[in-house]
C-alpha cells in the first residue's frame, strides 16, 4: 500500500531481454497510461530499441486491461522482448489493505487473438478517476530493469535508435553520483509523416511543418533556447554529444534522463497541477546541471491549442481542494533539504 490509498503490483509482466550485451548499462523508457491508452502502449516496442517500463493505473471498470495486456505480453514477442508492466489502483472507502491479485490471460490461441486484436483491444474498458501522474511515473522508474530512466509520456514518438544512440554517453554521465542530467529536445507536428532524425526534423521546421513542443501553449515551460545551435552540433558530427544548458523557471518541465538513485516525482501532488515540474525543479534546487543532447528528439502528434473541457475541470478541482496543501508540503521539503540553493532556481509556483 502506498500513503494508504493506492495499491501497486510491481512485474505484473516481466521483459525477456535484458539489452545488456554490448556492457553498457541500457536506458528504460519509463512511460505511463491507462487503458485508454492501449493502441499507444502496444505500438511503443517499435518505436523504442531498449527496455520499457510501464506503469498502467486501473479502476474497477478498466482492470479488464491486465488480462488483454497478459495476451498481447504472451503472443507479441517484441512486446515481450521489451516491454515489463507494473500496475496500481486507488482503495476503496473504508479498505485499509490490498487485496491479493491473481491475473492470467485467457490462454487464447495467439495466431486468433492477434488476427482480432484491434476488437479485443476495443473491449477494454477506459478508467475514470483523477489520475496520479506523478505516481505513476515513479512506479515506472522504481520498477525498471536498469538504472538509467527516460522519462517521457506514452504518446511521444522517438526518433530513431534512440536508446541506441544515447546509450554510451548516458553511461558515462549518467551514475547517480555526479548530479547530471541529460536533457531532451521536444517537438509537435500535424503532420502525417513524422520527422525520424535530426536532417527530417531540420527541414520540417524550417517548413514550418513542426515545431517545438507546445509552441502554442505554455511554451514558457518546455523552451530550450538556441534550435540553431542544437540543429548546427547535430550536422557536423554523427557522434552524440551534450553541453550544460541554464535551468529555466520553476515552470519549466523539460524531458529528462537521470539514474535511479536521482530524485523522483511528488507523488502528494494533485492532477494536472504543476506534476512534472516538482521534478525538474527538485532536480535544480539539489544543485544538478542539465545537459541538453544532440541528434536526438521526440514529437507528438498533434499541436496543443488548448485544454479539453476534461483537463480543465480536473485542474479546477485539483486547484480547490489539492494544491495549497501540496505547495505547502513540498515547499517545506526543498527548503529543509537544500537551504542554499533559493537564489540559483527561484521560488517554486504553484
Amino acid at each position: 500500500m502506498h500513503n494508504e490509498e493506492y495499491c501497486i503490483g510491481y512485474n505484473f509482466l516481466e521483459a525477456s531481454e535484458s539489452f545488456r550485451e554490448d556492457g553498457l548499462e541500457p536506458i528504460t523508457l519509463a512511460v505511463h497510461g491507462t487503458s485508454e491508452m492501449m493502441e499507444m502502449i502496444e505500438r511503443k516496442p517499435s518505436n523504442w530499441d531498449g527496455p520499457i517500463s510501464l506503469a498502467l493505473f486501473i479502476d474497477y471498470h478498466s482492470q479488464g486491461a491486465l488480462e488483454y495486456l497478459s495476451d498481447v505480453h504472451r503472443c507479441d514477442q517484441e512486446f515481450r522482448r521489451k516491454v515489463t508492466v507494473h500496475f496500481a489502483f486507488r482503495l476503496s472507502p473504508f479498505q485499509n489493505k490490498c487485496p491479493l491479485i491473481k491475473i492470467t490471460s485467457n490462454s487464447h490461441d495467439c495466431e486468433k487473438f492477434l488476427k482480432n486484436r484491434v476488437e479485443n483491444r476495443n473491449e477494454t474498458v477506459g478508467s475514470f478517476e483523477l489520475y496520479p501522474s506523478n505516481l505513476m511515473r515513479n512506479i515506472a522508474r522504481r520498477g525498471a530493469k536498469s538504472d538509467i530512466h527516460f522519462i517521457a509520456d506514452i504518446d511521444m514518438i522517438m526518433s530513431e535508435g534512440f536508446a541506441t544512440k544515447v546509450k554510451q554517453i548516458s553511461n558515462e554521465m549518467i551514475d547517480g553520483k555526479s548530479k547530471k542530467v541529460l536533457v531532451v529536445r521536444r517537438f509537435e507536428s500535424n503532420q502525417t509523416t513524422i520527422p525520424t532524425d535530426h536532417k527530417q526534423l531540420f527541414s520540417d521546421v524550417n517548413n514550418k511543418k513542426t515545431f517545438e513542443f507546445h509552441h502554442k501553449f505554455f511554451f514558457s515551460g518546455h523552451r530550450i533556447p538556441n534550435i540553431s545551435h542544437w540543429f548546427a552540433v547535430s550536422k557536423e558530427s554523427d557522434t552524440i554529444s551534450a553541453w550544460e544548458i541554464p535551468y529555466e523557471n520553476s515552470g519549466w518541465e523539460v524531458q529528462v534522463i537521470l539514474h535511479r538513485k536521482d530524485p523522483y516525482n511528488a507523488d502528494y501532488f494533485p492532477a494536472r497541477v504543476r506534476v512534472m515540474q516538482s521534478l525538474i525543479y527538485n532536480l535544480c534546487r539539489a544543485n544538478y546541471t542539465f545537459n541538453l543532447l544532440s541528434h536526438v528528439f521526440d514529437v507528438h502528434e498533434g499541436i496543443k491549442l488548448n485544454d479539453t473541457d476534461y483537463s480543465k475541470s480536473v485542474i479546477a478541482h485539483s486547484k480547490k481542494y489539492g494544491r495549497k496543501k501540496a505547495y505547502n508540503r513540498y515547499v517545506n521539503e526543498m527548503n529543509t533539504a537544500y537551504p542554499s540553493t533559493l537564489g540559483r532556481c527561484g521560488n517554486f509556483v504553484m
